[in-house]
C-alpha cells in the first residue's frame, strides 16, 4: 500500500468515528457534479479562525480529499434531499476537506 492509499484510508476510519456516513453530491460553476460523495454532517462546532476569534459553525460538512479536492464559496452539497450552499472552507489537509456550510 502506498503512502496515498493509506492517508486515504485513515481519513475513511477519521470520518467513521466523525459520525454516521452519508451519501451526498456536490457541484459548483467550475466543475461538474460529483455524486456519490461520502461525508459528514457535523453541527454546532466551535472553531477558532486566523485572528483567534471563536467562531461557531451551526453545520459543517466532511468529505473524502480523495473524492472531491476542494470547496468553493457558494457549491452546493445535497445530503438526503436537503441542499446547502457553501459558506467557506475551514479545512483541507490533502485527506478531508471541510466546509461551513448553511440550508440552502
Amino acid at each position: 500500500m502506498d503512502r496515498r492509499q493509506l492517508k486515504a484510508r485513515a481519513a475513511r476510519d477519521i470520518l467513521r468515528r466523525l459520525g454516521e456516513i452519508e451519501r451526498g453530491r456536490y457541484h459548483d460553476s467550475t466543475q461538474a457534479p460529483v455524486d456519490d460523495l461520502q461525508l459528514i454532517l457535523l453541527h454546532d462546532v466551535e472553531r477558532v479562525g486566523p485572528d483567534g476569534v471563536l467562531s461557531i459553525d451551526q453545520t459543517q460538512i466532511s468529505v473524502l480529499a480523495e473524492e472531491l479536492e476542494k470547496v468553493r464559496r457558494e457549491g452546493i452539497f445535497t445530503v438526503c434531499g436537503k441542499r446547502w450552499v457553501v459558506l467557506e472552507q475551514v479545512r483541507n489537509d490533502g485527506t478531508i476537506v471541510t466546509a461551513a456550510v448553511r440550508s440552502a
